[in-house]
């Protein structure tokens, strides 16, 4: 992005005369630091800031990924107006792009507010009654947008262009004008206007909410800045920011306000002056002499303060990629994931990764350009050699021996137990899933995402096959196979069974986290049973014949407990059960797959044109589905999420080190097992079922419940 610093005509009207100027009272240009250094909060998806940038510069960045609707925020604050408004008069100004929109929903929403933070997870202008402009994404419509909640005013949005906001407030007059515009062009003004407020309304804006709409939707933001009108010069300190290395060569890019000279004295000792018109305000000043560099601004009579930089000019050289082991089977077959932190290299660049893998003398793969999280699948004994690379800095190699052969030790194919199985093991039958609904349970028949693929023999224009999707599993109505479905009653479920189900994986029968309190559902750390006979607590286990095992994450046998006659507590109370395989060490490997998001996360098997139905759901049903893949070491445990998530199969790799076999392969050397006694930090054994906030010991190891 070009940086622009322009005002709106009324506002700059106001800058009248030889002794006047601007103040920033906030100033946002992200070229520098991290998320916490400009003040950036979100109370549910932190991971989902960051400060990103492109061929003009850094800004910042939030990321939804595969979450419900999120916000993130910056407060400033009411204090940064004290004393420094001229004629009750500010400014406010941002750039912001709605880089890829959600995929689900709508809602986006950008939102300058008074008062206090926004909630989370909400869009300002339903949630906050001090909203005083607002953009929001129309209800049906990705690319309209209201302003400030009005369905009648309107603009248009193109996905990853860049739009800047301008706007001037009165606090005396208790109005607000605004105006935007394309950020590449200022003059093709897409939509202004005012907006008028009541006498007693707060007109002092605090603060910046961004809310994301599900799912995937990527929003941006640059250069914020809250700025008022000054009647003495007064000039600015400039914002200084390392923006390039090339070998030993740095590049800082240094920002500042029209009507400011800057003053920039380098690591060689001389002194520069820079007028805004030589650089529209960005001036880069590029040296391959260490030092220091110090700069500052004047405006007529004003100095601002001085910015030092520290500047070593040597090869920086990057960090080694890292190969983690992100699925496996027997043999000396794996898939790497390969990754590379950049958050400690200046100007965090996009770096590129190069490998071969050679097995012996014979290079089996190689590929260059590759980004960060691509992943290499081997099959055989060999040695695996990465590269990390980025113009400008230095290369680093590492080497990765793919010498451990694994052999299976447990394989729990929960994807292809029987009903027949099911039932012996203590499951009853449930009535089948046969829904063409989309809602909760329902949806794995509803959204018909369990398919297989077929060669339609068609291309597409870039002479790619068209695969032609047909559902096994869907509503009988469209004459598709209905889900059959098999419960293990909570009540049935205590330490011993939890951990002889499924052996030796152990289902952990766990009360921690249900809301509302578990006291309501525990006595003596007991559950209790309602009038009723429902027992709560828990959840049950359930089982999708040809999918895996499931939870609803509901309370009691049936769904629902009653803590009295009046009134039940048939919602989603668990959102997570926690899983291990006992019998394990930290040198075996868990594989866990799952499929989620109701089918969505499956693997489509592909069959020739003309494959008979019958023959092609043979296969289906025979194949593997899971299509998302968790790799733990064995004494890790793991977690199946509610509802929209099933456990296909869970495999068990050990090293295959011993010819004799693997019958000996845990000598002497630590072993999970997950019903080993829990005690408190006092030595006091405690129920596993019933544990509360705090610190506990198991296997001479603490962890936490929080």
């Amino acid at each position: 992005m070009k940086k622009f610093y322009l005002l709106l005509t009324a506002f700059v009207a106001m800058v009248t005369g030889a002794n006047a100027g601007i103040i920033n009272l906030v100033s946002q240009d992200y070229e520098s630091g991290d998320v916490a250094s400009w003040n950036w909060t979100s109370p549910n998806l932190a991971g989902g800031m960051a400060i990103a940038g492109d061929d003009f510069g850094k800004f910042f960045q939030f990321s939804l990924g595969s979450n419900n609707g999120r916000n993130c925020y910056t407060v400033w604050g009411e204090d940064v107006f004290a004393d420094k408004l001229k004629e009750g008069k500010y400014h406010i100004e941002f750039e912001w792009s709605y880089a890829t929109l959600a995929n689900n929903q709508f809602g986006t929403e950008f939102a300058l507010f008074s008062g206090t933070k926004p909630d989370a997870n909400n869009g300002v202008i339903n949630a906050k009654e001090h909203t005083l402009f607002s953009i929001t994404e129309s209800a049906d419509n990705h690319n309209l947008f209201f302003i400030n909640g009005d369905t009648e005013n309107t603009f248009a949005v193109e996905a990853g262009a860049w739009y800047s906001i301008f706007i001037d407030v009165d606090t005396l007059a208790h109005e607000l004008s605004y105006q935007i515009t394309s950020q590449i062009n200022s003059s093709d003004v897409k939509a202004e206007g005012k907006r008028s407020f009541d006498a007693g309304t707060n007109m002092l804006i605090s603060g910046l909410n961004i809310y994301a709409a599900r799912w995937y939707s990527v929003l941006q933001m640059d250069n914020l800045k809250v700025q008022v009108i000054t009647e003495q010069d007064f000039a600015n300190v400039p914002s200084v920011a390392l923006t390039g290395v090339n070998g030993t060569e740095r590049t800082y890019t240094i920002a500042f306000l029209e009507g400011e000279t800057l003053h920039v004295k380098g690591t060689d000792g001389q002194e520069q002056e820079i007028e805004y018109s030589d650089c529209d305000g960005s001036y880069q000043y590029t040296t391959s002499t260490s030092g220091t560099i110090e700069v500052w601004t004047t405006s007529g009579e004003a100095t601002s303060e001085k910015v030092t930089a520290e500047v070593e000019c040597v090869l920086f050289q990057l960090p080694a990629a890292v190969a983690t082991i992100t699925n496996a089977s027997k043999g000396y077959a794996k898939e790497y994931t390969i990754t590379v932190d950049n958050s400690e290299v200046p100007t965090k660049p996009q770096i590129f990764i190069a490998y071969e893998f050679k097995s012996g003398d014979k290079v089996i793969q190689k590929a260059e350009d590759q980004l960060n999280g691509v992943k290499v699948n081997v099959e055989d004994k060999g040695i695996l050699t990465i590269q990390t690379i980025a113009p400008g800095f230095g290369t680093t190699t590492v080497n990765v021996e793919n010498n451990q052969a694994f052999a299976i030790k447990n394989d729990i194919d929960f994807q292809h137990m029987t009903g027949a199985e099911l039932t012996e093991k203590g499951f009853d039958a449930m009535e089948d899933l046969d829904s063409e609904t989309t809602s909760g349970e329902s949806n794995w028949t509803g959204r018909m995402r369990m398919y297989y693929q077929v060669d339609s023999g068609e291309k597409d224009n870039d002479q790619n096959t068209i695969w032609t999707n047909v559902p096994v599993y869907g509503p009988t109505t469209q004459n598709y196979e209905a889900i059959k479905r098999y419960q293990y009653l909570q009540s049935k479920l205590n330490e011993e069974t939890a951990a002889s189900l499924f052996a030796p994986m152990y289902l952990w029968h766990d009360s921690v986290n249900v809301s509302p309190s578990i006291t309501k559902y525990y006595e003596e750390g007991q559950p209790k049973t309602d009038h009723l006979g429902h027992v709560g607590g828990s959840t049950n286990v359930k089982m999708y014949e040809g999918i895996g095992l499931c939870f609803s994450g509901n309370l009691g046998d049936g769904g629902d407990f009653y803590i009295n006659e009046s009134m039940t507590y048939a919602a989603i109370v668990i959102n997570n059960v926690t899983m291990g395989v006992d019998g394990l060490t930290d040198e075996d490997f868990i594989i866990v797959s799952k499929i989620d998001n109701y089918g969505g996360g499956s693997i489509h098997p592909q069959f020739p044109i003309g494959t008979e139905p019958e023959t092609a759901i043979a296969a289906y049903k025979a194949a593997h589905l899971g299509g998302v893949n968790e790799v733990h070491t064995g004494l890790e445990t793991f977690q199946l999420y509610r509802v929209d998530t099933a456990l296909s199969r869970v495999l068990v790799l050990t090293p295959d080190n011993n010819p004799a076999g693997i019958n000996e392969m845990n000598y002497n050397k630590v072993v999970s097992d997950h019903n080993a006694p829990v005690y408190n930090m006092n030595g006091v054994r405690m129920n596993m079922n019933s544990l509360n906030k705090g610190v506990y010991v198991k296997q001479g190891k603490k962890f936490v419940i929080k």
